[in-house]
């Protein structure tokens, strides 16, 4: 199922008492963990995390008690146990309904798929992508702050999430702390008491490839960063023209601007007079090798396993410089 399916059961009240959450995107994963756990409300709770999983120990935590209580069986790992062991633990949630099981797997580049054990959760499983638009990451903040039953406003959200790279745990991070302090998420109090990382944002360096500026000090400065990795690296910069080219279009179809329709939040003012300068600044065309460009970097570092990466990436970007600064 989608992630919107889980959002319909949940507010439904109508979940399956057993359930596969996946994704290599660890907040999202123990965001919906966290909902579905207390959903549950089970008399007995078993959580069994990583390299602490021993198949006899959740058998036998599902065998039937005397005492007739609910059982709840969470396991958390970052590979997939053998299939006739979750087969076994689902058919135990199937014969008896005061058992719910929740398997949570993250996935990491080593992490080898297992389709049988997928299928074996049938429909009951839901994969997460990691958010492709601020709108989609302004829903996630928001759900966290519904939990943290903290007050925030899109704006305040969005520029937290922009301090720390589009990283959702470090924002979800800052949240709890607001949290914890009782505070308010403004804006004001969000420029007052949330820092970032990295010496060097997301932004600046995508505001310096577009103005064609000298961006490599910056890009080695954030290659520095804990969070930093080639894929999202790309993710973000074709996110980042993806945006642009959206706004190009809304632009050339109807002859305006409607922020809150295009990207389901209004950006300051002054940040909706740059997208629309950047955004037209391209032709419809321009944006198309803009594209085809990232997509072939890309899959390049994806597949080519023989090469300096970081510095394949540069080079890209440098050569992106190039594309951007044709004039036919």
């Amino acid at each position: 199922m989608y992630k919107r399916d889980l959002d319909t059961l949940l507010a439904s009240k109508k979940m399956p008492n057993f359930l596969l959450l996946r994704s290599s995107d660890e907040f999202q994963n123990e965001l919906y963990a966290k909902e579905i756990l207390n959903f549950y409300q089970a008399d007995m709770v078993e959580q069994i995390y990583y390299d602490e999983y021993d198949f006899s120990r959740a058998k036998l935590f599902f065998e039937p008690s005397l005492f007739g209580n609910s059982n709840l069986l969470h396991i958390k790992t970052n590979r997939y146990i053998p299939t006739k062991e979750v087969k076994q633990l689902i058919s135990m949630c199937k014969k008896d309904s005061a058992n719910f099981f929740l398997y949570e797997i993250l996935e990491t580049p080593e992490t080898k798929v297992s389709n049988d054990f997928i299928k074996a959760f049938g429909t009951n499983f839901v994969r997460f992508f990691k958010p492709t638009t601020p709108n989609e990451a302004l829903n996630l903040l928001n759900k966290k702050c519904t939990m943290l039953k903290i007050y925030a406003n899109s704006t305040a959200l969005l520029e937290i999430y922009k301090i720390h790279n589009e990283n959702l745990n470090l924002a979800a991070s800052e949240l709890e702390k607001f949290a914890n302090l009782g505070y308010e998420v403004t804006l004001e109090n969000v420029k007052a008491l949330v820092s970032g990382l990295s010496e060097v944002s997301f932004e600046d360096i995508f505001n310096k490839i577009l103005n064609l500026d000298d961006f490599r000090d910056d890009f080695f400065i954030y290659t520095q960063s804990g969070s930093y990795s080639e894929s999202d690296f790309i993710n973000y910069i074709y996110g980042s023209f993806f945006r642009l080219f959206k706004i190009h279009s809304f632009i050339k179809i109807n002859g305006r601007i409607d922020f809150l329709k295009l990207l389901g939040y209004t950006p300051p003012p002054q940040v909706q007079t740059l997208l629309q300068k950047q955004a037209l600044k391209f032709s419809t065309k321009r944006f198309k090798e803009i594209f085809l460009h990232l997509n072939s970097l890309e899959f390049d570092i994806k597949t080519k396993n023989q090469i300096d990466k970081t510095h394949f990436l540069l080079a890209g970007l440098l050569e992106l410089q190039r594309v951007i600064a044709k004039t036919k």
